[in-house]
């Protein structure tokens, strides 16, 4: 049984660029904020670089990491946010 004609999609590749460009800000910037507020704010960051990767890799067509990226973004960033907390930053 024939499966179909396939089309092949063009993307802009400027949104993966920008994905990329985003997930080295996010640990740059983690890494210069670590001594503050008990590693709270770079734990914040780290989860947006883990988020950002994770849709660049949905774009590329690895769809099966979607939940894991999104549960270890989710627990980086509710950890800093924790961390930030316990350290009195946020109140």
């Amino acid at each position: 049984m024939p499966t179909g004609r396939r089309i092949p999609v063009q993307r802009s590749q400027l949104i993966s660029v920008i994905l990329a460009i985003g997930c080295f800000a996010c640990v740059g910037a983690g890494l210069a904020l670590a001594a503050t507020c008990d590693g709270g704010y770079s734990l914040i960051l780290f989860g947006g670089a883990v988020a950002a990767l994770g849709a660049l890799f949905f774009r590329t067509g690895a769809w099966a990491t979607v939940i894991p990226f999104a549960l270890m973004a989710l627990i980086l960033a509710l950890g800093g946010w924790w961390g930030a907390m316990v350290a009195g930053c946020w109140q």
